[in-house]
Protein backbone atom coordinates (compact mmCIF):
# COMPACT_ATOMS: atom_id res chain seq x y z
CA UNK A 1 0.00 0.00 0.00
CA UNK A 2 1.31 3.41 -0.81
CA UNK A 3 0.95 6.24 1.68
CA UNK A 4 1.46 9.97 1.37
CA UNK A 5 5.09 11.00 1.63
CA UNK A 6 6.31 13.11 4.51
CA UNK A 7 7.79 15.57 2.04
CA UNK A 8 6.08 18.68 0.71
CA UNK A 9 3.09 18.02 -1.54
CA UNK A 10 1.75 20.18 -4.33
CA UNK A 11 -0.81 22.80 -3.49
CA UNK A 12 -2.54 25.21 -5.75
CA UNK A 13 -5.64 26.54 -4.13
CA UNK A 14 -9.31 27.40 -4.29
CA UNK A 15 -11.61 27.89 -1.38
CA UNK A 16 -15.09 26.78 -2.36
CA UNK A 17 -14.20 23.38 -3.78
CA UNK A 18 -12.65 22.20 -0.51
CA UNK A 19 -9.95 20.03 -2.01
CA UNK A 20 -7.64 19.49 0.93
CA UNK A 21 -4.04 18.45 1.31
CA UNK A 22 -2.70 16.26 4.05
CA UNK A 23 -0.17 16.26 6.85
CA UNK A 24 2.54 13.70 7.40
CA UNK A 25 3.01 11.80 10.62
CA UNK A 26 5.74 14.27 11.56
CA UNK A 27 3.23 17.12 11.40
CA UNK A 28 4.54 18.74 8.22
CA UNK A 29 1.94 20.75 6.34
CA UNK A 30 1.10 19.96 2.77
CA UNK A 31 1.84 22.20 -0.13
CA UNK A 32 -1.00 20.59 -1.88
CA UNK A 33 -3.14 23.59 -2.44
CA UNK A 34 -5.88 22.50 -0.10
CA UNK A 35 -5.01 21.82 3.51
CA UNK A 36 -5.35 18.94 5.96
CA UNK A 37 -7.67 16.12 4.91
CA UNK A 38 -7.09 13.49 7.58
CA UNK A 39 -10.28 12.35 9.26
CA UNK A 40 -12.34 9.29 10.01
CA UNK A 41 -15.80 10.85 10.15
CA UNK A 42 -18.64 8.95 8.52
CA UNK A 43 -19.24 12.06 6.44
CA UNK A 44 -15.84 13.69 6.10
CA UNK A 45 -15.07 16.60 3.80
CA UNK A 46 -11.63 18.07 3.31
CA UNK A 47 -11.02 21.46 4.87
CA UNK A 48 -11.11 24.59 2.80
CA UNK A 49 -7.75 25.98 1.69
CA UNK A 50 -6.27 29.30 2.71
CA UNK A 51 -3.22 29.33 0.43
CA UNK A 52 -1.83 27.82 -2.71
CA UNK A 53 1.40 26.74 -1.05
CA UNK A 54 2.16 26.15 2.59
CA UNK A 55 5.30 24.93 4.31
CA UNK A 56 6.41 23.01 7.36
CA UNK A 57 9.36 25.20 8.30
CA UNK A 58 9.08 28.36 10.39
CA UNK A 59 11.17 30.35 7.94
CA UNK A 60 8.94 29.38 5.05
CA UNK A 61 5.89 30.13 7.18
CA UNK A 62 7.15 33.68 7.71
CA UNK A 63 7.92 33.93 4.03
CA UNK A 64 4.41 32.73 3.22
CA UNK A 65 2.88 35.67 5.07
CA UNK A 66 4.76 38.45 3.29
CA UNK A 67 3.45 38.63 -0.27
CA UNK A 68 0.99 41.37 -1.19
CA UNK A 69 -0.13 41.73 -4.83
CA UNK A 70 -0.03 45.08 -6.57
CA UNK A 71 -3.06 47.27 -5.92
CA UNK A 72 -4.00 47.39 -9.59
CA UNK A 73 -4.27 43.59 -9.64
CA UNK A 74 -6.55 43.48 -6.61
CA UNK A 75 -8.86 46.10 -8.14
CA UNK A 76 -9.41 44.07 -11.28
CA UNK A 77 -12.93 42.63 -11.64
CA UNK A 78 -11.46 39.14 -12.08
CA UNK A 79 -9.62 39.22 -8.75
CA UNK A 80 -11.12 37.03 -6.02
CA UNK A 81 -9.64 37.72 -2.60
CA UNK A 82 -11.20 34.68 -0.93
CA UNK A 83 -9.70 32.28 -3.46
CA UNK A 84 -13.17 30.98 -4.38
CA UNK A 85 -12.62 30.81 -8.13
CA UNK A 86 -15.76 29.77 -9.98
CA UNK A 87 -15.45 31.28 -13.45
CA UNK A 88 -12.65 30.95 -15.97
CA UNK A 89 -10.41 34.01 -15.94
CA UNK A 90 -10.84 34.66 -12.23
CA UNK A 91 -7.63 34.72 -10.22
CA UNK A 92 -6.28 34.90 -6.71
CA UNK A 93 -2.88 34.94 -4.98
CA UNK A 94 -1.35 32.64 -2.41
CA UNK A 95 0.79 33.89 0.45
CA UNK A 96 4.16 33.21 -1.16
CA UNK A 97 3.39 35.01 -4.40
CA UNK A 98 1.74 32.60 -6.81
CA UNK A 99 -1.03 33.98 -8.98
CA UNK A 100 -3.62 31.26 -9.58
CA UNK A 101 -5.92 31.73 -12.56
CA UNK A 102 -8.81 29.40 -13.31
CA UNK A 103 -8.27 28.23 -16.87
CA UNK A 104 -10.79 25.39 -17.19
CA UNK A 105 -13.49 24.01 -14.91
CA UNK A 106 -15.89 21.10 -15.43
CA UNK A 107 -18.32 19.34 -13.09
CA UNK A 108 -18.69 15.84 -14.56
CA UNK A 109 -20.48 14.09 -11.64
CA UNK A 110 -19.18 10.82 -13.09
CA UNK A 111 -19.08 7.62 -11.04
CA UNK A 112 -17.28 4.27 -11.15
CA UNK A 113 -17.55 1.31 -8.78
CA UNK A 114 -15.21 -1.37 -7.48
CA UNK A 115 -16.36 -3.77 -4.80
CA UNK A 116 -18.09 -1.85 -2.02
CA UNK A 117 -16.59 1.49 -3.05
CA UNK A 118 -18.15 4.04 -5.38
CA UNK A 119 -15.98 6.88 -6.67
CA UNK A 120 -17.70 10.08 -7.81
CA UNK A 121 -15.68 12.75 -9.62
CA UNK A 122 -17.38 16.07 -9.00
CA UNK A 123 -14.98 18.73 -10.31
CA UNK A 124 -12.01 18.89 -12.67
CA UNK A 125 -10.01 22.11 -13.05
CA UNK A 126 -6.93 23.34 -14.82
CA UNK A 127 -5.16 26.16 -12.99
CA UNK A 128 -2.55 28.49 -14.45
CA UNK A 129 0.07 29.19 -11.77
CA UNK A 130 2.34 32.20 -12.22
CA UNK A 131 5.14 32.48 -9.68
CA UNK A 132 5.69 36.13 -8.81
CA UNK A 133 8.50 35.47 -6.32
CA UNK A 134 11.52 33.21 -5.97
CA UNK A 135 9.88 31.65 -2.91
CA UNK A 136 6.82 30.69 -4.95
CA UNK A 137 8.98 28.97 -7.56
CA UNK A 138 11.15 27.23 -5.02
CA UNK A 139 8.27 25.86 -2.98
CA UNK A 140 6.37 24.67 -6.06
CA UNK A 141 9.48 22.84 -7.29
CA UNK A 142 9.90 21.21 -3.87
CA UNK A 143 6.28 20.17 -3.85
CA UNK A 144 6.62 18.54 -7.26
CA UNK A 145 10.01 16.97 -6.53
CA UNK A 146 11.62 18.97 -9.32
CA UNK A 147 15.02 20.64 -9.33
CA UNK A 148 13.34 23.74 -10.75
CA UNK A 149 10.06 24.73 -12.34
CA UNK A 150 9.25 27.03 -15.21
CA UNK A 151 6.59 29.69 -14.74
CA UNK A 152 3.78 29.72 -15.60
CA UNK A 153 2.97 26.10 -14.94
CA UNK A 154 -0.42 24.43 -15.16
CA UNK A 155 -1.94 22.04 -12.65
CA UNK A 156 -4.79 19.59 -13.02
CA UNK A 157 -7.04 19.34 -9.97
CA UNK A 158 -9.58 16.57 -9.48
CA UNK A 159 -12.16 16.66 -6.69
CA UNK A 160 -13.88 13.38 -5.86
CA UNK A 161 -15.85 11.58 -3.16
CA UNK A 162 -15.40 7.93 -2.20
CA UNK A 163 -18.48 6.19 -0.80
CA UNK A 164 -18.03 3.03 1.26
CA UNK A 165 -21.20 0.96 0.88
CA UNK A 166 -19.81 -1.95 2.87
CA UNK A 167 -19.96 -2.91 6.54
CA UNK A 168 -16.19 -2.78 6.95
CA UNK A 169 -13.83 0.12 7.60
CA UNK A 170 -11.33 0.37 4.72
CA UNK A 171 -8.21 2.36 3.94
CA UNK A 172 -8.03 3.71 0.42
CA UNK A 173 -4.82 3.79 -1.56
CA UNK A 174 -6.17 6.78 -3.48
CA UNK A 175 -5.52 7.33 -7.15
CA UNK A 176 -3.42 4.79 -9.01
CA UNK A 177 -2.88 7.00 -12.04
CA UNK A 178 -4.20 9.91 -14.10
CA UNK A 179 -3.55 9.64 -17.83
CA UNK A 180 -3.07 12.89 -19.70
CA UNK A 181 -2.42 13.22 -23.44
CA UNK A 182 -0.35 10.55 -25.14
CA UNK A 183 1.39 8.20 -22.76
CA UNK A 184 1.98 10.76 -20.00
CA UNK A 185 0.65 9.74 -16.62
CA UNK A 186 0.55 11.26 -13.16
CA UNK A 187 0.90 9.05 -10.10
CA UNK A 188 2.29 9.10 -6.56
CA UNK A 189 5.83 8.71 -7.89
CA UNK A 190 5.40 11.20 -10.71
CA UNK A 191 4.16 14.71 -9.82
CA UNK A 192 0.78 13.82 -8.33
CA UNK A 193 -0.25 14.98 -4.86
CA UNK A 194 -3.10 12.75 -3.71
CA UNK A 195 -4.78 13.78 -0.47
CA UNK A 196 -6.88 10.60 -0.34
CA UNK A 197 -4.08 8.02 -0.22
CA UNK A 198 -3.88 6.31 3.16
CA UNK A 199 -7.18 7.73 4.41
CA UNK A 200 -9.69 5.61 6.32
CA UNK A 201 -13.32 5.41 5.21
CA UNK A 202 -15.82 4.17 7.82
CA UNK A 203 -18.42 1.56 7.04
CA UNK A 204 -21.35 3.24 5.27
CA UNK A 205 -19.29 6.45 5.28
CA UNK A 206 -17.64 8.67 2.69
CA UNK A 207 -14.50 10.68 2.03
CA UNK A 208 -14.62 13.97 0.07
CA UNK A 209 -11.12 14.77 -1.13
CA UNK A 210 -8.92 15.77 -4.09
CA UNK A 211 -5.69 15.32 -6.02
CA UNK A 212 -3.46 17.84 -7.79
CA UNK A 213 -0.83 17.16 -10.43
CA UNK A 214 1.43 18.97 -12.86
CA UNK A 215 -0.21 19.17 -16.29
CA UNK A 216 2.42 21.25 -18.13
CA UNK A 217 4.99 24.02 -17.89
CA UNK A 218 5.11 27.31 -19.82
CA UNK A 219 2.21 26.52 -22.17
CA UNK A 220 -1.41 25.61 -21.49
CA UNK A 221 -2.06 21.88 -21.95
CA UNK A 222 -4.35 20.97 -24.81
CA UNK A 223 -6.48 18.41 -23.02
CA UNK A 224 -9.83 17.33 -24.41
CA UNK A 225 -10.15 14.65 -21.76
CA UNK A 226 -8.20 12.76 -19.09
CA UNK A 227 -8.55 9.28 -17.66
CA UNK A 228 -8.35 8.35 -14.01
CA UNK A 229 -7.86 4.98 -12.35
CA UNK A 230 -8.39 4.54 -8.62
CA UNK A 231 -6.20 2.16 -6.63
CA UNK A 232 -7.42 -0.57 -4.30
CA UNK A 233 -8.53 -0.41 -0.68
CA UNK A 234 -7.38 -2.43 2.32
CA UNK A 235 -8.60 -3.78 5.65
CA UNK A 236 -6.36 -5.54 8.16
CA UNK A 237 -3.47 -5.24 5.68
CA UNK A 238 -5.38 -7.21 3.06
CA UNK A 239 -6.73 -5.86 -0.19
CA UNK A 240 -10.52 -5.97 -0.05
CA UNK A 241 -11.27 -3.69 -3.01
CA UNK A 242 -9.53 -4.03 -6.36
CA UNK A 243 -8.39 -1.05 -8.49
CA UNK A 244 -10.98 0.37 -10.87
CA UNK A 245 -10.85 0.40 -14.62
CA UNK A 246 -10.11 3.68 -16.42
CA UNK A 247 -12.71 6.42 -16.03
CA UNK A 248 -12.80 9.04 -18.80
CA UNK A 249 -13.39 12.67 -17.84
CA UNK A 250 -14.23 15.09 -20.65
CA UNK A 251 -12.79 18.60 -20.41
Amino acid sequence: MRFIKASLLLSLSILALGLAGCQSSSGQKSTASFKDSSSQSSSYSAKEPDAAVTSSSASHKEEAQTYHPQAKLTKNAHYVKSGNLKKTGQYTFDKVGTQLTLSTVKHPQTTIKSGNLTYKVTTVRIIKNTAKTAAAKRMAAQALNLAQIKSPYYTLQVKFTIYNRGKQVVTTDGIQSIRLSGNRQLNAANQLSDASAGKTIPAKGKLATFATGLASEKTKPNLKSVKIKFAGAFADKKQVVKPTTWLKLTL
